[in-house]
């Protein structure tokens, strides 16, 4: 008998998601995440934000975030109903994307982000939030033999992330990690000396990772003009180019 039971079908991994973001576990989550962004995303500007995942409060916006029309995408209960790998946007249409705990999912990570890259525009921004696998709940999941939500995707390190972004041409603006507190059902001890003390000595160690990254956009070089000396300057054109052509075995060219 195997020791972990295969991945459910992704109707039921969806479903599983959605539900585990409505407890207090994944709301607990959340408030972290948008907490630590919120001030990132005061520097991004533009007209549409597309926001991606199962939590149902993406519905409600990213809170700091100035951009006007922001929209969830998903496969479940979102404005705009899609496959995160095949989005169904214009090319450089979108001027912030934000990817909520979607590549552990995702049947191709590497696709999703080649999506992104299409859909959003010259100096656009990706905001990537995913488990981290050496916090406390990254580590927690090694001991869930039956996969339960939200369990059940890739664990996706910060160095594999930044290789990712980088093949594709982006620069990280920002980063860090979320949720340091318990893990109780209750989650009485938010906001005290567990989280405290991990958030400021150990903050790598969050239960999520954070990520704002920039699409940098490559300018090419200019042509310089080869400006040729006019007759009005006292220099004729055809001596000119000779000058600049030189000689070969005692003649000119």
């Amino acid at each position: 008998m195997p020791l972990f039971k295969p991945y459910p079908p992704m109707p039921d991994r969806l479903a599983g998601q959605a539900h585990w973001w409505a407890t207090p576990q994944g709301a607990y989550l959340w408030r972290h995440e948008s907490a630590l962004s919120e001030a990132w995303l005061e520097r991004c500007f533009g007209y549409h934000a597309a926001l991606a995942g199962s939590c149902a409060c993406l519905s409600k916006g990213l809170p700091g975030l100035r951009i006007p029309h922001q929209f969830s995408l998903g496969m479940q209960a979102a404005d705009v109903l899609a496959r995160t790998d095949a989005l169904p946007l214009a090319a450089e249409s979108v001027d912030l994307v934000l990817l909520h705990h979607v590549l552990e999912y995702a049947d191709d990570p590497h696709q999703v982000l080649r999506e992104v890259d299409r859909v959003l525009v010259p100096e656009g921004h990706i905001l990537l939030m995913t488990f981290n696998p050496l916090g406390a709940w990254g580590i927690r999941s090694l001991f869930n033999p039956k996969r339960r939500a939200p369990w059940h995707g890739r664990r996706l390190g910060r160095k594999r992330l930044h290789d990712w972004l980088g093949l594709l041409g982006y620069d990280i603006e920002a980063e860090g990690w979320a949720g340091h507190g318990s893990l109780s059902q209750n989650h009485r001890g938010e906001g005290g000396m567990l989280e405290r003390w991990g958030a400021r000595f150990w903050p790598v160690l969050g239960m999520a990772h954070v990520m704002l990254a920039r699409k940098r956009v490559s300018l090419p070089a200019p042509i310089r003009h080869r400006w040729r000396l006019m007759p009005v300057l006292g220099v004729p054109e055809r001596a000119s180019a000779q000058n600049r052509m030189g000689k070969i075995d005692g003649r000119e060219l």
